[in-house]
């Protein structure tokens, strides 16, 4: 155990992050589709979503969200179309492997969560989520 490590919020979340990255090897969704990938995916609404919006929710500039589109998109997992009513605007949407993707990385997390809240006790960890909840409540709020 790292000791020396700070006990505040960047190294709980940190670990936490990193537990999660452990406990989903070897599920169905480490066949090797970029994490990031599947983070940004769960942010696309069914009904799409305006490339400076996903910018926004993505909490990055529209030129680095633009070159993981690009990537995503010859994975197969998004498509972009121009709206019909102003061309200048980039619609991104998911493709059927896409919301496949999506599914497959619910399920999988769900999994995890579950296993979580077993080992640390329903109560305990429903307060923990109820809490990160709490204190992120509207940093994913479109400006």
């Amino acid at each position: 155990k790292a000791s020396h490590l700070p006990d505040h919020m960047f190294v709980l979340i940190e670990g936490v992050r990193r537990r999660l990255a452990h406990d989903l090897a070897g599920s169905p969704i480490d066949d090797g589709i970029r994490r990031s990938y599947r983070r940004l995916l769960q942010m696309v609404p069914d009904d799409g979503i305006r490339m400076t919006d996903f910018a926004a929710l993505a909490g990055m500039t529209k030129q680095a969200l633009g070159e993981f589109v690009d990537g995503m998109q010859a994975e197969g997992l998004l498509f972009t179309e121009r709206l019909a009513t102003d061309r200048r605007v980039r619609l991104v949407r998911r493709t059927s492997k896409g919301d496949s993707v999506s599914r497959t990385t619910s399920a999988a997390v769900a999994a995890v969560e579950d296993r979580w809240r077993t080992d640390v006790g329903a109560d305990r960890y429903d307060t923990m989520k109820a809490v990160l909840a709490e204190i992120g409540a509207d940093s994913f709020e479109l400006p």
